[in-house]
């Protein structure tokens, strides 16, 4: 619905979830969400993302700012999903989130069983393709299911040493 953590992170899990394994390396948009800061001799993910990263036991790269070359299979796909299924998806009017989400993972269902233009590609579909040479190079899904922590920073301690936090106080003694 939105960029912020809770939802990019959410995001996150249901594109896993969806390619039923974690790749080697995650690599999203460098978005304020999921880095704190990124230079050329520091990356900072914020505390939220390092946890998922541990979770699944990837690694998320980054490309560095402002280099959309850092990224270019990526920015191909999305560029062929602008025109496929966006532009499929503009055709109907959808009265709930549900029924949209129902619509496009039909029509990237039927994207992804289409053969290829070329017949010498020994994919043949981009899911053949997937199960045959990705998945098995990707690790397995954890058995249970990403839990999203909720940080709170405390710049200094009060003289009663507690601190509250969603409407409870709790000692840091």
């Amino acid at each position: 619905m939105d960029e912020k953590l809770r939802q990019f992170i959410v995001g996150t899990v249901h594109a896993l979830s969806f390619y039923g394994a974690v790749p080697k390396y995650l690599v999203p948009d460098n978005l304020r969400t999921a880095v704190t800061k990124h230079s050329r001799d520091e990356l900072v993910l914020q505390s939220a993302f390092s946890d998922l990263e541990t979770f699944y036991d990837t690694i998320i790269l980054p490309p560095p700012p402002r280099k959309p070359k850092g990224k270019p299979t990526v920015e191909n796909h999305v560029r062929f999903l602008e025109t496929h299924l966006v532009e499929t998806l503009k055709k109907d009017t959808y009265t709930s989130l549900e029924a949209l989400n129902a619509a496009a993972k039909k029509i990237v269902t039927d994207i992804n069983q289409r053969p290829f233009q070329k017949k010498s590609d020994i994919r043949e579909t981009r899911m053949n393709g997937y199960e045959t040479y990705d998945k098995p190079r990707m690790n397995k899904l954890p058995g249970e299911s990403y839990t999203l922590c909720d940080y709170k920073y405390f710049l200094k301690v009060p003289d009663n040493y507690h601190l509250e936090y969603d409407a409870h106080y709790y000692s840091v003694l």
